[in-house]
């Protein structure tokens, strides 16, 4: 969340406080907003508040990254502050871990989905691309299943946990760290701050 308080240094240098409690929030809204376009043009961009690219997946992969956030961005207003923050606490937990790279730690899901119907063909030609084998009728040992068999014996929901552990996690682990890289994107950069700062005068001194 990031706040823009109507007693800041350069709000009281604007005189702000001597305004209507109506004005003062019409201001704070407009500045909210410029703050959350600006945000929301860094997350289209893949930049950071300094200007520079993201670093890339650590897996490679080229599409683009935290692509949905902006569209969760609020802003809320009363007479003496601005809000720009997340509708969801579990989304705004997520842009604070890349706003500042932290270290996100997952949890292996336990039980099943509640997915009654069967695997689909897309979900099977994805486990057997992931090592997904079963064991053999006769004599020991694994072997790979069929798409076919996969499709008659798994539930959509079974297959989609299946997917995900081989996908995510090592046998038997259940819990792992990954380090995320610090992608900002909500906030100013310096010349955004004074473009702010001539909005809130210049709405200041209209009447």
């Amino acid at each position: 969340m990031l706040n823009i308080d109507i007693n800041t240094e350069s709000a009281k240098t604007l005189n702000l406080l001597t305004l209507p409690g109506r004005k003062r929030r019409q201001i704070l809204r407009g500045a909210g907003r410029k703050v959350r376009r600006d945000s929301k043009a860094r997350l289209k961009a893949q930049k950071g508040i300094n200007g520079q690219a993201w670093e890339g997946r650590s897996n490679g992969r080229k599409a683009k990254m935290l692509k949905k956030l902006g569209k969760h961005l609020q802003v809320h207003t009363n007479e003496n502050r601005a809000n720009i923050t997340f509708a969801s606490p579990r989304v705004a937990k997520v842009a604070r871990a890349h706003q500042d790279g932290e270290k996100l730690t997952h949890t292996a899901p336990k039980g099943q989905p509640d997915y009654q119907g069967p695997a689909t063909t897309k979900q099977a030609k994805a486990l057997i691309k992931a090592g997904y084998t079963i064991r053999k009728k006769r004599g020991k040992g694994w072997k790979t299943p069929s798409l076919k068999w996969i499709k008659e014996n798994l539930k959509l929901g079974q297959a989609g946990l299946i997917l995900r552990i081989l996908k995510e996690q090592e046998k038997g682990q259940q819990q792992w760290d990954i380090q995320l890289p610090s992608r900002s994107f909500l906030g100013q950069n310096q010349n955004e701050y004074k473009q702010l700062k001539n909005y809130m005068f210049d709405q200041a001194t209209r009447h």
